[in-house]
């Protein structure tokens, strides 16, 4: 395991850990969506709202206090742009079994979701 970027802190004192089993990387739609863009401009706003999402997520994972992020899924640039201007340390593609070896020992829990119960995610 490594940081995600070389520009993020080499140690944290009083470490938050943040264990989440879901990617954090630019949000795609699903497979097979299709969506026609008429004006070059709504594009423009289409790909900016991708990145806002995953800024928004990253967020309140860095709002809930964390300032070390591990993911068994994917972290991209995008994403570690963000930890790196907020000094929090990302890791990605930790096994699983890893992630629960550190939830055990933590006493925390991997969260597979920022989803409420209604259905919305987490701001």
């Amino acid at each position: 395991m490594s940081r995600v970027s070389q520009q993020m802190p080499l140690k944290i004192e009083n470490p938050k850990i943040a264990m989440v089993d879901f990617n954090l990387n630019k949000f795609r739609l699903a497979m097979g969506t299709q969506i026609s863009v008429e004006d070059p401009k709504n594009l423009e706003n289409l790909r900016k709202r991708e990145c806002d999402i995953l800024k928004e997520r990253v967020k309140s994972i860095i709002d809930s206090g964390a300032n070390v992020i591990l993911t068994t899924k994917a972290l991209d640039d995008i994403a570690a742009k963000y930890m790196v201007e907020a000094g929090v340390i990302g890791l990605r593609r930790v096994e699983k079994s890893d992630l629960r070896r550190i939830a055990r020992a933590t006493e925390g829990r991997v969260v597979t979701t920022l989803a409420k119960e209604d259905g919305t995610e987490e701001a």
